[in-house]
């Protein structure tokens, strides 16, 4: 799933471990591991339409979902549904960097982050969305990039 990416660090940051690239967790025999998170690449700067300017309660609520998705698998992650009239749908999962609005395309840019193809989203509600990467490496682990409570980077 995507071509192997190469981070270049920031020259005003030093990153600790970064993620690779992304391929896929349930298909690639690490789906029995529970998620690991990092929060290293947290994009706390931005304040534009999604942002982390949280208050007490969002907070808690995000402590909440990831507290209860590292007790699951990857493969249980990856295997949540959402159920509709129009469709049944993965709940998790991939999209291509392709399919962000332009303003998060230039914000990964930006971040140089951009030769990642695809990133990894948390649902978190109806609306709210937790963007970020996958770590190549066993276990894997969660960068944490974004969060989108009212779902515009891919709308």
């Amino acid at each position: 799933m995507g071509k192997k990416a190469k981070l270049r660090p920031s020259p005003e940051v030093v990153r600790k471990p970064l993620p690779r690239c992304l391929s896929g967790v349930a298909h690639d025999g690490e789906g029995d591991h529970h998620p690991l998170w990092r929060l290293s690449l947290l994009d706390a700067e931005y304040d534009g339409e999604w942002h982390w300017r949280v208050d007490r309660s969002t907070s808690a609520m995000l402590v909440r979902f990831l507290s209860d998705m590292e007790r699951l698998t990857w493969r249980e992650i990856w295997d949540q549904r959402t159920h509709s009239k129009r469709r049944d749908s993965q709940k998790h999962k991939w999209i291509p960097v392709t399919s962000l609005v332009k303003t998060a395309q230039d914000r990964l840019a930006e971040l140089r982050l951009d030769e990642f193809e695809e990133m990894f989203r948390f649902r978190v509600g109806n609306m709210g969305r937790l963007w970020g990467v996958l770590s190549e490496e066993s276990p894997r682990v969660f960068y944490v990039i974004w969060w989108d409570p009212e779902h515009k980077i891919c709308p």
